[in-house]
């Protein structure tokens, strides 16, 4: 099959899984946050603990979390990786989310994450002290603020952080400009930020097939199926200009899962424009953004 002939079929079977997302938020509104299902209580531990390996990972070799403050923006169904956080050594941690998605997690929950830490991954008094946090109801170290409006300098309470994160948040963001301008307000000098963002097509079956497909489509076209959270495409030099719009440096998007090969051709040809243009960067599906604020 040539690669016009897939691209064609890929817009009609396209078309109709907007109109299910679109059709299912009018139903059911918004509750799933991730794939794991609530009662997968080993696959719960693993993703939490895969987001925080995750972070890790990508971030600056010289940056150390000890003693740091660390703000999660839209942590989902989960706070467990804030008791990771604390585990290494971060002094407290605080979740903003639109939804209360998390609101029932328990303690117990918690110290299963810190039960499943790899042996000498953390200090044994680190980890103690997360226990007693996350033990302790109400402890100004360990907190969750949540409101539709999501103003996350509102949602801060007043505080200011060294270290602000989020993990397939920012994708669903309908002005990304505004959350990079709230989070500048709250960010000390020196803050660093590590944003994991989800470029491609989500619906599950063909974000597998035709992982660009959002992006056949022109904008007026995608925005009748809109609803809160629909994917705002937009690209890795959206989030670095934006970033540098505010103040921030050492800016770019390190790229953590590409185009499969075999995909690249049929997934890179057939788009609406602008995504067609080459500085998009189409064979990018995750990355993490990256910048911190001058000291």
């Amino acid at each position: 099959m040539t690669h016009d002939l897939r691209n064609t079929a890929m817009y009609a079977l396209g078309l109709g899984f907007m109109a299910l997302a679109w059709s299912k938020d009018k139903l059911t509104g918004y509750s799933t946050p991730n794939t794991v299902a609530s009662d997968d209580l080993g696959g719960r531990i693993d993703y939490v603990h895969d987001v925080f390996d995750s972070w890790r990972r990508f971030l600056p070799d010289d940056f150390d979390l000890r003693g740091k403050d660390v703000l999660e923006l839209c942590p989902g169904s989960s706070r467990g990786a804030g008791v990771l956080f604390l585990a290494h050594g971060a002094r407290s941690y605080r979740a903003v989310d639109i939804f209360q998605l998390a609101a029932r997690e328990t303690a117990d929950f918690h110290e299963l994450v810190l039960d499943c830490l790899p042996q000498g991954d953390a200090r044994p008094e680190d980890i103690e002290r997360a226990r007693q946090i996350v033990r302790s109801p109400g402890s100004d170290l360990f907190t969750y603020a949540t409101g539709r409006d999501f103003d996350v300098v509102r949602l801060a309470g007043g505080r200011s952080f060294d270290l602000i994160v989020s993990c397939a948040a920012f994708e669903h963001y309908d002005d990304i400009e505004k959350t990079i301008a709230d989070c500048t307000e709250v960010a000390r000098p020196g803050c660093q930020s590590a944003h994991i963002v989800d470029f491609q097509t989500h619906s599950r079956w063909i974000r597998e097939h035709d992982p660009n497909n959002i992006y056949r489509y022109p904008e007026s076209l995608y925005r009748l199926f809109f609803f809160p959270g629909q994917p705002n495409r937009r690209r890795p030099k959206d989030y670095e200009r934006a970033f540098r719009a505010n103040g921030w440096s050492d800016v770019h998007v390190s790229k953590s899962r590409v185009v499969a090969p075999e995909l690249v051709g049929p997934s890179t040809t057939g788009l609406a424009a602008p995504f067609d243009a080459p500085d998009m960067d189409m064979t990018m599906l995750d990355g993490v953004v990256l910048a911190r604020r001058p000291n």
